[in-house]
């Protein structure tokens, strides 16, 4: 009876922390893909019909999607430069250092004008999601992958994922 209950008052006092720490595990789908979307899917993305030019196809810029767990996996850089992403390894992940390289830099991305530049929290948000293992979760595909937020060229306020009024 003893051991019982002595066994029950340590999982007790290790339970919160158990939940705290899932309740901390970075979500995919809501905090690290809106900025992925607004800042690489418009030119990362399926192959499409170009609408300004029917019957032409827009092929995804570098071959690389950016709208499914798969395409996010399996990118790679050319030259062996790197995977995009490695679990767990945010340092060798290649889509992290190129948002983080200076915007001078021709590795820098996404290209300055063509789309919002990432915020400081949301690279540091995406190194822990990186180090934290890049869990996508139950996350697979954009269920809208041909859309992606139009942007007004304004850059997004300090810290936050709002454009700059």
């Amino acid at each position: 009876m003893r051991k019982t209950i002595l066994i029950a008052a340590v999982c007790g006092l290790f339970l919160p922390v158990l939940s705290a720490s899932a309740q901390d595990k970075i979500n995919f789908e809501k905090q690290i893909y809106p900025f992925i979307k607004s800042g690489c899917v418009k030119c990362h993305r399926p192959e499409h019909e170009n609408p300004d030019r029917p019957g032409r196809k827009v092929k995804p810029k570098g071959g690389y999607v950016l709208t499914n767990k798969e395409g996010i996996m399996a990118a790679e850089g050319e030259d062996g430069a790197g995977k995009f992403i490695v679990p767990g390894k945010p340092d060798e992940s290649l889509m992290l250092q190129v948002t983080k390289s200076p915007l001078d830099d021709e590795n820098h991305y996404p290209p300055e004008g063509d789309a919002p530049q990432w915020t400081d929290a949301e690279k540091e948000l995406f190194a822990k999601w990186i180090a934290e293992g890049a869990d996508f979760g139950t996350w697979t595909t954009d269920p809208d992958p041909l859309t992606y937020p139009e942007w007004d060229g304004k850059e997004k306020a300090a810290g936050t994922t709002e454009t700059a009024k």
